[in-house]
């Protein structure tokens, strides 16, 4: 075998084993919360963690071969855990279709609420109150939508009072997930401005199960579901913290 043959051999034996060695290398940063996180890629590396990036390159291209195989073995730990990483986008994506802002004033949240009437749509604020048997509005949101009312009869409010009331069909109202559809409204005519435009009551309450964080201002919409996906994205977290464990 002469001279040439056998540099080109050896060559040819050199250049898969530089190939592996490139394909191996993965980076880490960790995350607010004090995880170490390994990627494949520079460009995986949020923005607010790249001031790590040349550092953890330097690392890479002078680890052993040791070092090396550990690190081989995270990266397909890491493409093993791609479908988990698009189950959990998809639950934090599902959990937060549940929750709406709102606005909680001492006692009482309100919460945005859309009122569809011929063709017309409002969005008001609704406090959600379960002592109201009925979903009422003011009488001066309504008249603002052109509303046509009818006599509804008398309500007993607060202090014992009876006062009168007009009924008004809508074609739905819409809040967070929720779409009720077509209901028919309590308009009343507050004697003070109130500082809100009506009241969210059990008529569509009661079908619904909830739950009002105060601390965060939002209501959680089907609150069983949520509690579901939070119990399956704290299986999947505890899974996905077990895989990126070197």
């Amino acid at each position: 075998m002469n001279r040439k043959t056998l540099v080109t051999m050896m060559a040819l034996v050199a250049t898969p084993l530089w190939t592996t060695s490139v394909s191996a290398e993965i980076y880490h940063y960790v995350d607010h919360n004090g995880r170490k996180i390994y990627v494949d890629r520079q460009s995986q590396i949020p923005p607010e963690y790249r001031d790590q990036m040349t550092r953890l390159k330097e690392e890479s291209q002078t680890l052993s071969r040791s070092e090396r195989a550990r690190r081989e073995q995270v990266l397909q730990r890491l493409e093993a855990s791609k479908g988990t990483l698009g189950e959990m986008a998809a639950i934090e994506a599902e959990m937060a279709s549940l929750e709406q802002r709102a606005m909680v004033k001492g006692n009482s949240v309100q919460v945005p609420v859309e009122l569809r009437y011929q063709g017309k749509r409002k969005t008001v604020n609704l406090i959600v109150d379960t002592g109201a048997t009925r979903t009422l509005l003011h009488k001066s949101t309504a008249k603002s939508l052109g509303a046509a009312l009818r006599p509804g009869g008398h309500a007993q409010v607060v202090g014992g009072a009876r006062i009168p009331t007009s009924l008004m069909p809508v074609d739905g109202l819409s809040f967070g997930p929720v779409d009720q559809g077509k209901s028919e409204l309590l308009i009343i005519e507050p004697s003070v401005t109130p500082g809100y435009d009506g009241l969210l009551g059990m008529d569509i309450l009661g079908k619904l199960k909830y739950e009002i964080d105060l601390e965060r201002q939002v209501v959680i919409w089907h609150a069983d579901r949520y509690r579901e996906l939070a119990r399956t994205r704290q299986e999947l977290q505890a899974r996905m913290n077990a895989e990126s464990t070197p």
